[in-house]
């Protein structure tokens, strides 16, 4: 099995280095790594030009065109029928592509396969709750069911620990040049509709964590684009079913409520009935639900958990006419029911 991994760089010069010696000395040989330069300003390209192993191809892109953008370009030259993603600044296990291509021969079906990963300080101002933290989190392991209910307010891949499908990516359209930030995610919720991605519950993945990071630096612009991929994806999938616009009552905090208000539906033109906070009576969200709307968008918090089980109780069906979804704040919680 040939093995096209795919990194992309913008002024990655403090670590490239590293990250691309950790994929030159897989264990597993039959690959190509494929570096994007993406319009970088800084000693990147001159690091790059540099490099004389024949596995390596390198593309300089002459402008800054995001990170979806220059993937999307590393894909299209690939030669493998499998993608692995590497970002510029971690580094891999040696026996990385060895295990997920042993996962992948021995699972015809999957489209793809991730792992554990382990995080480490990427500069003195990260704090070490953040790093156990995120280490936490993408270290859990659920069923695909529980993978799959919990797309819409969760992501559950670290997206450079990952390894494709390039036909189904290519199928659904690869990446979404449009997001800056969460592109793996609205890619990941497009491919969990053929079937979820799965992790190998080995840690072949070291992540480093930067506070100045787009995701880590811009966490208002994170949960904006967040917001903005699972709304568009119910409105769409509910359009499709429906054959007309469909119509939402949100529920939330004031704030949560106000803030997707003011961001999400101002600019999305969603159809939305009614806001519904938290101190008004179940009762009248159900009769809401019934009358007036086809769908609840319950913004994840500390409260949706119950809330959401008072819906279903009511008969509301998760991921058909109720939708937990991400909120303004980072929240990532997997939801217990």
């Amino acid at each position: 099995m040939f093995i096209s991994v795919v990194m992309a760089v913008y002024n990655g010069e403090r670590y490239l280095q590293s990250a691309i010696n950790s994929i030159l000395g897989q264990t597993y040989k039959t690959f190509e790594l494929i570096i994007v330069n993406d319009g970088s300003i800084d000693q990147t390209k001159e690091i790059l030009d540099t490099i004389s192993d024949t596995r390596v191809k390198i593309i300089h892109l002459m402008k800054n065109g995001g990170a979806a953008n220059a993937l999307n370009i590393g894909v299209e030259n690939a030669k493998g029928k499998w993608i692995a993603i590497h970002d510029a600044d971690d580094i891999s296990e040696p026996t990385r592509l060895e295990e997920q291509v042993d996962y992948l021969l021995s699972h015809p079906e999957s489209i793809g396969i991730g792992s554990l990963i382990k995080c480490f300080f990427g500069n003195t101002h990260v704090r070490e709750t953040m790093v156990h933290n995120e280490e936490d989190y993408y270290n859990k392991l659920f069923d695909d069911q529980k993978v799959y209910d919990n797309r819409l307010c969760t992501c559950y891949l670290c997206h450079g620990s990952v390894i494709f499908s390039k036909d189904l990516f290519s199928k659904i359209g690869g990446y979404n040049p449009k997001y800056k930030i969460c592109y793996d995610y609205d890619l990941w919720l497009r491919m969990f509709d053929n079937k979820v991605i799965q992790k190998l519950p080995s840690k072949l993945y070291n992540y480093r964590i930067t506070t100045d990071s787009l995701g880590k630096s811009s966490t208002d612009q994170t949960c904006y684009e967040l917001q903005t991929i699972v709304t568009d994806y119910i409105y769409q999938t509910l359009k499709s079913t429906l054959k007309r616009e469909p119509v939402f009552v949100v529920v939330g905090t004031k704030k949560g409520c106000q803030l997707f208000k003011e961001k999400i539906q101002v600019e999305q033109n969603l159809n939305v009935t009614d806001y519904f906070y938290y101190r008004r009576k179940m009762k009248s969200l159900e009769q809401m639900i019934h009358n007036q709307a086809d769908a609840i968008l319950l913004l994840n918090d500390k409260y949706s958990n119950r809330v959401l089980k008072s819906l279903l109780r009511m008969g509301l069906s998760l991921n058909e006419n109720v939708f937990v979804i991400w909120n303004y704040k980072y929240t990532r919680d997997y939801m217990n029911i």
